[in-house]
């Protein structure tokens, strides 16, 4: 979905009622810019960035055999 919105002069802009919807934003969200492939990007805030994260390790972890594994190296090289 794709819509439009003019910057005002304090550089400021309306988010379009569809996107509103789309991301169920309501009035007082905190709402995150970023710059993703050159393209600005509009996110909501989470709930709790703690739940947002949880996860976003376990690939790293897999690559390494495990968390077990890994701590089991681990505390055998310290002897």
């Amino acid at each position: 979905m794709a819509k439009s919105s003019r910057l005002t002069r304090k550089c400021q802009v309306t988010v379009p009622k569809e996107i509103r919807r789309a991301l169920r934003l309501k009035e007082g969200d905190t709402v995150y810019f970023a710059i993703e492939e050159g393209k600005a990007v509009l996110r909501p805030a989470p709930d709790s960035f703690a739940k947002a994260l949880r996860g976003l390790g376990k690939d790293a972890w897999r690559s390494l055999g495990g968390a077990e594994r890994f701590l089991r190296r681990e505390r055998e090289s310290w002897e």
